[in-house]
């Protein structure tokens, strides 16, 4: 099976690929520190976070729910930053992902020679991951939940109870 994560906000969810959601984090963490904010401590310790959420398939990622509108319009900016720079590649080679190292010897994954990571899957993500935090995210259908990331693009996943 297919390894997922959580990523979660004010009590909304939705599915994403690990791999696509560890590449997105990675490009999320330099977004911030090409920005000049890297030393304010809420983001400081977001970073922190993110980068072993980045290499740690079995947590979900829940989004800070604390942020101040101010904080939430600076993460949608990073977020959308990084979703630009992913956007400028098609797709990056697994090696260059694989020589990633997020905390200690942390890594996203393995990957075999010649994996080619697609990027428009994670620009996807990334941008539902905006629309999460900004309250914009719709509504998966009854009994299923988003799923973001994957090689084909968004999907859903069959939950077992009622509407997510």
């Amino acid at each position: 099976m297919t390894s997922t994560k959580g990523i979660g906000f004010e009590g909304r969810f939705f599915w994403a690929y690990q791999v696509a959601a560890g590449v997105f984090l990675k490009y999320l963490v330099d977004e911030v520190n090409a920005s000049g904010h890297a030393d304010e401590l809420w983001l400081s310790d977001a970073v922190s976070h993110w980068r072993v959420q980045a290499g740690i398939a079995k947590f979900s990622l829940t989004l800070e729910e604390h942020w101040s509108n101010e904080q939430r319009e600076l993460f949608i900016e990073l977020a959308d930053g990084a979703c630009k720079k992913l956007a400028s590649r098609e797709f990056i080679p697994g090696e260059e992902v694989a020589n990633w190292r997020l905390v200690d010897d942390l890594r996203i994954g393995d990957f075999v020679p010649g994996f080619k990571i697609l990027t428009a899957p994670i620009v996807e993500l990334g941008y539902a991951i905006i629309a999460l935090v900004s309250g914009e995210l719709p509504r998966p259908p009854k009994g299923e939940a988003w799923a973001y990331g994957f090689p084909t693009g968004r999907t859903t996943i069959r939950m077992g109870g009622g509407n997510n």
